[in-house]
Formats: structure tokens, C-alpha cells, sequence
């Protein structure tokens, strides 16, 4: 078996394309490619990353035989932080921050992209309060800007400042899930379970027409949402609890909405970083089928219709909320930590 063969067998033994491979070292698809047929040789640091990242030794890459149980895995820990003004949650492949600033008269969310401490600035969104405006900026996944503000537009691909997190107190810690082993159906694990691990995810597209990331470590929910033609923008964060009929909206704490002229009431701004995750009683005597319910502890996103494999929750203002247990993730995560930590 030739060194190629061996890295491929890495790869597919993880169920990752090329170009998925590519991204976890830092390199590009032609070069995986170029790799697994032996027509160059990756350089020592990627072989020890590949090593590191994929529990197997120095050794069995180099040599003939392959090992998955020599080598004790280097986990990249991913994490959500709060200040008093900022809240930061960073995974492998994303980093996204919410920031009061201006006196706290705006409110700033930021997508970062990349490989673990490598991340640029691909999306930008600020709320100014007071003058009740929304401008934004991001890069499409063809590397164009969309953007109503030219100020705006020029701070995109900024570099990820890692180190501000570790001044900021750590209230959740999860990390990815690479073993892709499949999820449960609702038949093995019933709605509640499925609904918590189907959601422990992230995913993000980025076209002209739109550009959509969302994020739940389990605990959390992120949204950061831009639809340029109609301008309807919604970055935001809440905590919504799973039970055994739906979804109970435990407390939205940042929220950036705009649609159009910003003539809806729900087009508002909120900011309260003094929110944490609730140990909440679901009110679910309030609960009904297939219904959007509004009490006075919270709202209630009831169930609609399910099979073994697909969730629907009735949403606000005739929206479907839809989770499905094969649904296209761009990270899945594993071991959300169930406490705050200082």
C-alpha cells in the first residue's frame, strides 16, 4: 500500500469528500487528490495534524497497517463565551460574535469562516438603535460582496482575533462530532431526544439571493440570516427548550430584525446579556397539536406532523419549523456541557 492509498483510506474510513478533508488540514481538494495518487507527499506538519485529528499514529501513516486505536485524539474544544457587552461562540469551522458597542446604541454580529484559529470575516451586521437602521455586508461562496453599505463592505475578511475569548467567562463547552455515526430515528429515541440531537449542528450557504447560517450547540440557537432583496435581515440568539411535543421558547436575549421599511412591530432590537438559560417547567398543559402557542412563561412551537426520520413544528405567522434527522450540516456536536463555568 503506497502512502497515497494509506491517507485515502484515513479519509474515506471518516466518510469526508476531498475537499472536507482538505479543509480539516488547512490545504486544498487538488492537493488531497494529488496526495492520494502519489504524485507529491504532504510536508511533516500536515502528516502530524492528519495523525493528531484522526487518532491514528505517525507511524501507521508512513508504514504499511493503519491503527484507529494508537493514538489518543487531539479534539479541537469549541465554546460559547460572554462578557458584559459581547458573546462569542466558536466551533472548528465558524466563529460568530454578538457585540453591544456605540454606547449601546448598536448592536454588531459577525460570521467568521475557517479552520479552527484561522477565520475571516465573511458576514457583518449592525442595528443602530436609535436612527432604527440595518446595514450589512458578506462574501457569497463565489468570493462576490452583497452588501448595502460601502463602509460596511470594507471590513469584510477581517482576521479572527482569538485571544479576546479567553478574558470572557466560558458558559458552554461542546466540541465537533467527527464519527458521523447516524442519528437516531424518533421510533429509537422519541421526539424530545431527537429534536435535542438532531439540532446539534451548524450550517451556512452563502449566494446573491441569500445568505443563511444557523448554529445550535443543544442548549443555544444562532441564527444570522440575510435576504438583500427584501432586506429582511434577523441575526439572533434564544434558548429553546425540547419536550416531548414540540419546542418551548425559553428566552431570546440578542435580536437583530428587519424586514423592509422596519414597519412590523417584531422589526426591533434586543440585547440583554444578562439572560442565561433557564431551568424552566415547559407549561406543557398549554400545549396543542400542530399549533403556535403564545403563554405568559414563553411560546410553544407544537408538533405538526413527524415520521421516524422528519420533525415539524408549527411556527409563528404560518411558518413550518422543519428538522430532519439526515438534514444537510455543515459540523455536528457532541458533549455540551450541561453547567456554566467560570
Amino acid at each position: 500500500m503506497t502512502l497515497g492509498q494509506r491517507i485515502q483510506q484515513i479519509r474515506v474510513g471518516h466518510g469526508l469528500s476531498q475537499e472536507e478533508f482538505a479543509e480539516k488540514l488547512g490545504t486544498t481538494r487538488q492537493t488531497v487528490s494529488r496526495w492520494e495518487l502519489d504524485q507529491t507527499y504532504p510536508e511533516i506538519a500536515k502528516i502530524v495534524r492528519m495523525s493528531r485529528m484522526f487518532s491514528v499514529t505517525i507511524d501507521s501513516i508512513l508504514k504499511e497497517g493503519i491503527s484507529t486505536f494508537d493514538a489518543e485524539e487531539d479534539s479541537y474544544m469549541c465554546g460559547v463565551y460572554r462578557s458584559s457587552s459581547c458573546e462569542i461562540v466558536e466551533t472548528e469551522k465558524f466563529a460568530v460574535i454578538f457585540e453591544l458597542c456605540e454606547n449601546d446604541q448598536i448592536l454588531r454580529a459577525r460570521l467568521y469562516r475557517g479552520f479552527e484559529e484561522k477565520k475571516n470575516l465573511v458576514a457583518l451586521v449592525e442595528r443602530d438603535r436609535t436612527r432604527k437602521t440595518t446595514v450589512y455586508a458578506y462574501r457569497t461562496e463565489e468570493n462576490e460582496t452583497v452588501s448595502n453599505s460601502n463602509e460596511m463592505a470594507g471590513r469584510l475578511n477581517e482576521v479572527y482575533n482569538v485571544r479576546r475569548k479567553h478574558s470572557m467567562r466560558r458558559l458552554e463547552s461542546f466540541s465537533v462530532d467527527h464519527d458521523a455515526k447516524p442519528l437516531p430515528t424518533v421510533r429509537e429515541a422519541g421526539i424530545p431526544k431527537c429534536l435535542t440531537l438532531w439540532r446539534m449542528a451548524d450550517g451556512y450557504e452563502a449566494g446573491k439571493q441569500k445568505m443563511h447560517f444557523y448554529l445550535c450547540t443543544g442548549r443555544t440557537e444562532y441564527i444570522f440570516s440575510i435576504i438583500p432583496e427584501e432586506c429582511n435581515i434577523y441575526c439572533g440568539a434564544s434558548y429553546n427548550i425540547a419536550f416531548d411535543l414540540g419546542l418551548f421558547g425559553g428566552g431570546q436575549f440578542f435580536r437583530i430584525r428587519n424586514w423592509r421599511d422596519n414597519s412590523e412591530p417584531w422589526c426591533r432590537f434586543t440585547c440583554d446579556f444578562s439572560v442565561e438559560a433557564p431551568r424552566a417547567v415547559v407549561p406543557t398543559d398549554k400545549c396543542e397539536i400542530g399549533q403556535c402557542v403564545e403563554t405568559n412563561q414563553g411560546m410553544m412551537w407544537c408538533v405538526k406532523r413527524y415520521t421516524d426520520d422528519e420533525i415539524v413544528l408549527q411556527g409563528c405567522g404560518g411558518d413550518e419549523y422543519t428538522y430532519r434527522r439526515d438534514g444537510k450540516r455543515t459540523e455536528r456536536f457532541v458533549n455540551v456541557s450541561d453547567d456554566y463555568h467560570s
